[in-house]
């Protein structure tokens, strides 16, 4: 059974691209279009004592769209 943020999943190695739809496209303010193709690679930050010590991160590189503001793009 699909669940509403299958689309939205970041698991490694994904790529995301195209149109991404919130539940199917039920809720249409959720809906995301991306210029680009994206693949993730999660790596590894730190890695602490004990059984759930690993800490991992994701960062994923984007080109700013010029025709928008650049206050847009700042973080």
């Amino acid at each position: 059974m699909p669940t509403r943020d299958e689309e939205f999943r970041i698991h490694h190695g994904r790529e995301l691209s195209g149109t991404l739809l919130w539940a199917g496209g039920s809720f249409p303010d959720n809906t995301r279009v991306l210029r680009g193709a994206y693949t993730l690679a999660w790596r590894q930050y730190t890695q602490l004592e004990g059984s759930s010590g690993e800490f991992r991160c994701l960062a994923v590189f984007i080109t700013p769209n010029a025709a928008q503001p650049q206050w847009l793009h700042e973080a």
